[in-house]
């Protein structure tokens, strides 16, 4: 198997180093820790870019493919920043991940696009870039009816026994809810969890409402 060359830029250690733990579990792939900064970067197969500005994003890449116009990208992006995902596409990356979910195939994903024309994105994005009216927005991030129906309430500032009430359901069970949202959306609190869904979409079309 040829041995590639993977680059990563991040400005964070913790995560450059789970991906480089990643990709070293195969012994033909070659990991390169760049500067934050673009400069001249050695050629490389590939490059992973985890950046939540687009202005960065976009310098990285740019340096990259002065050194190979062929380098392989793939772009992870925090929920925040789920409004970026389509400019990003623009820029013609072959991987546009999540980076809350990681990424266990990276190595194999990169061999992918190394031997095909092909892009390769995070459900968690799809939905933004291509606007599918089959499937809904709360589906692509693996909630629930029910889940959904909380994330509306609490967007309302409704206090969980309210939820209770509106829903008929006890309030132990709307505390579980609350604490699979604050899980899958991967937030804080119950307002970091609405500020989320709204940069996420999820929010924009339903509202649920207190009986009459």
């Amino acid at each position: 198997m040829d041995a590639i060359n993977v680059g990563i830029v991040s400005h964070s250690p913790i995560f450059a180093e789970g991906i480089r733990a990643i990709l070293e579990r195969e012994s033909t792939t070659r990991i390169i820790l760049l500067p934050s900064e673009p400069n001249d970067w050695p050629p490389l197969s590939a490059v992973v870019i985890e950046s939540d500005n687009l202005h960065q994003i976009e310098s990285a890449l740019m340096v990259c493919r002065l050194s190979n116009s062929r380098v392989k990208t793939a772009v992870f992006l925090s929920p925040l920043a789920l409004h970026l995902s389509e400019s990003i596409m623009k820029l013609g990356v072959d991987i546009l991940w999540d980076k809350t979910q990681g990424c266990e195939q990276l190595d194999r994903l990169f061999r992918s696009i190394l031997a095909c024309e092909c892009v390769i994105i995070s459900q968690s994005f799809w939905q933004t870039i291509f606007h599918d009216p089959i499937s809904s927005p709360h589906h692509a991030q693996g909630l629930t009816e029910r889940e959904y129906q909380v994330l509306s309430l609490l967007d309302q500032n409704y206090s969980n026994t309210e939820i209770a009430e509106i829903l008929l359901i006890s309030v132990h069970t709307v505390k579980r809810h609350v604490e699979h949202l604050l899980r899958k959306l991967n937030a804080t609190d119950r307002h970091h969890c609405v500020q989320i869904a709204h940069q996420m979409g999820l929010l924009h079309k339903i509202r649920a409402t207190l009986p009459a």
